[in-house]
Order: structure tokens, then C-alpha cells, then sequence
């Protein structure tokens, strides 16, 4: 591959975007993303997934520009939302068939192709059953915060706005808006007041902003970023991998819905959870721990309950 970098430790997989000197993500790089995602489908030896970046105080700066001007001067005039919407669904069902999608690519429908990749790249992010973590050592604005908001989980270095340490969703400056999910994806996680203001602002945030709003889930020091995000991802990548799709799905998929159907969503996942032969072996250890806490007049605790919360008092690995 030419633009990541991947790297393999015990259940953590590591993506680095290496697209230097800015790292402006690109089709290219998100065709790769999509190829590593598609193997990672079916791989029950991979429990989490670090997004990282080789250059220095950028983790994806933006979609690169150029590529979305050439998109859309590819469809030579001004288009309605009712128009361009039904090409993408059109050229998403075209995509299931073998090379339909490349085919596309070479025509004035390229910048379709190119939205509904981004995309599906996201949502298959967003639906499999690892822990997608973020690893952001810098500058993360448009598409680039875009795949950020689609992992699971975010630790960003405490740097300084000044040198370009800044999230946020500046589309607006060039007459755009969010067109990588940014707009749903800040409602959910802001509410919609203070999503529409920093969508129609295009105002970037410190990392201590952004930790303030819920945006990023940690601010570390620099040279504790990379430490930070394996120790996370290697205590995730222990969870049940039944459990993580279930969770996923029920607050990204139900979390959108009117509440009586995300609660049934929950119940439905929770009760197939509960028939799995990992968690009938975790329940089963639980209960004889608590019990013998119980019997001895301990305490439950945080330490007491120590390895179940690094996920190590069970093996959910072990079918």
C-alpha cells in the first residue's frame, strides 16, 4: 500500500495514514482504508483498530480540495440536492456489481463514487464488531475530523491551536458543508444547537475544547499519545467481540431512532448477548467471584473488581 502503514500486535491493529507533508486524505487513501476493513471482516484475532498518523502534527488535515473541485466541475453544472442524491443511490447500487465502481471513477459521476466510498468506509467502521480508536496528533478539519467522529473512541494530543492543533468542521469557509457524516455525527455527539453553530461558524477547536464539548474522549501529552492509545486499544481488544457490535449498534443505529425502537434494539442485543457461551462462562465466573467476596464479608470494589474491567478475569477470545 502507499499511503498506510499497518502494524500487528497481539489483538491490536495499528492504521498509519503516511501522506506527507500535510496528510490530505484523499480517494486513494480511503480505497486502502476500505481494503483493510474488508480483511478485517472476518478476522476474529483483531478486537481493536488504532487510526494514527506518520506526520508530524497532522493527523488527516482535510479531504484534499482539489479532488472535490475536479469532482465537481466533472459534473459541469450546478446541481440540485434532489438530483445528486439520486445519482448516489444509483451509483450505489451500480457499485455491487464487479468493476461498476472503477468504470464510474473515469466519468462525470467520479465525485459520487468518491462521496459514497467515504461513506461506506465510516458506516463499515461504525457497524463491525472492533473498537475503532483514534490516535490524533494534530490538525483533524473536515474529512479529516470526519474519520475521527467515525471512531469509536478519540485521544488527542494537548498541543497548541497556534501550531495547528485543531478539530472542527470549516467546510463552510469555501462555500461547502460537511459531506463525510459531519453534520449527523456532531448532532448526535454536541446536540443540534451546537452543532449547527460550529457547522455554520467552521470554528476549530483546541484539544481542550474539544475534550470540554465530548468531542474527544482524552488530551494527553505528546509523547504519552501513542502509549495512551495502545494501552486503550489493547484493553478493548479483550472485550467480547459480540458484546462490541451489539453496544455499537444500539447506540449508533438506535440512538437515531424514536425511543420505543432503540430500546427494543437494546433488548433484542441483550438477550442474544446473553446466549452466547462467552458470556455464560463470564456470568458464571462472576457469580463464584461475588459470591466468595460475599461469604468472606469483603468489599466490591474497584479493586476487587480489577481484572474484570482490564478484561482479564475471562477469555472472550476462546470460542
Amino acid at each position: 500500500m502507499k499511503y498506510l502503514r499497518i502494524e500487528r500486535k497481539d489483538r491490536v491493529l495499528t492504521i498509519t495514514f503516511d501522506h506527507p507533508p500535510f496528510n490530505f486524505l484523499t480517494t486513494a487513501m480511503m480505497c486502502e482504508l476500505k481494503g483493510v476493513l474488508d480483511g478485517l471482516e472476518h478476522d476474529a484475532g483483531v478486537g481493536a483498530v488504532i487510526l494514527a498518523s506518520a506526520v508530524p502534527d497532522a493527523f488527516l488535515t482535510h479531504f484534499d480540495v482539489g479532488e472535490i473541485k475536479a469532482a465537481a466541475e466533472g459534473m459541469a453544472v450546478p446541481l440540485p440536492a434532489a438530483v445528486t442524491g439520486a445519482a448516489m443511490r444509483v451509483e450505489s447500487a451500480l457499485s455491487r456489481v464487479p468493476g461498476a465502481r472503477r468504470f464510474v471513477e473515469r466519468t462525470p459521476m467520479a465525485g459520487v463514487a468518491q462521496m459514497n466510498l467515504f461513506h461506506e468506509v465510516t458506516a463499515q467502521m461504525r457497524a463491525m464488531d472492533k473498537v475503532f480508536v483514534a490516535a490524533v496528533n494534530g490538525r483533524a478539519m473536515g474529512g479529516g475530523y470526519e474519520m475521527v467522529q467515525a471512531c469509536d473512541l478519540r485521544v488527542m494530543v494537548d498541543g497548541d491551536a497556534d501550531r495547528g492543533h485543531v478539530l472542527g468542521q470549516p467546510e463552510i469557509y469555501i462555500g461547502l458543508l460537511p459531506g463525510g457524516g459531519g453534520t449527523q455525527m456532531l448532532a448526535r455527539t454536541v446536540g443540534v444547537a451546537r452543532a449547527i453553530e460550529l457547522c455554520l461558524d467552521g470554528r476549530l477547536l483546541s484539544p481542550r475544547e474539544a475534550l470540554a464539548l465530548g468531542l474527544v474522549n482524552r488530551v494527553v501529552p505528546g509523547e504519552q499519545l501513542r502509549a495512551e492509545a495502545e494501552a486503550l486499544a489493547e484493553r478493548m481488544a479483550r472485550r467480547p467481540s459480540h458484546s462490541i457490535r451489539a453496544v455499537k449498534r444500539a447506540i449508533y443505529e438506535g440512538g437515531s431512532l424514536p425511543l420505543e425502537h432503540g430500546m427494543a434494539i437494546e433488548k433484542a442485543e441483550f438477550l442474544s448477548a446473553a446466549t452466547q457461551p462467552s458470556a455464560r462462562r463470564a456470568m458464571i465466573a462472576y457469580a463464584d467471584e461475588i459470591g466468595r467476596l460475599v461469604d468472606g464479608g469483603g468489599e466490591i470494589g474497584i479493586d476487587e473488581l480489577r481484572s474484570w474491567i482490564d478484561g482479564v478475569a475471562v477469555d472472550f477470545a476462546r470460542q
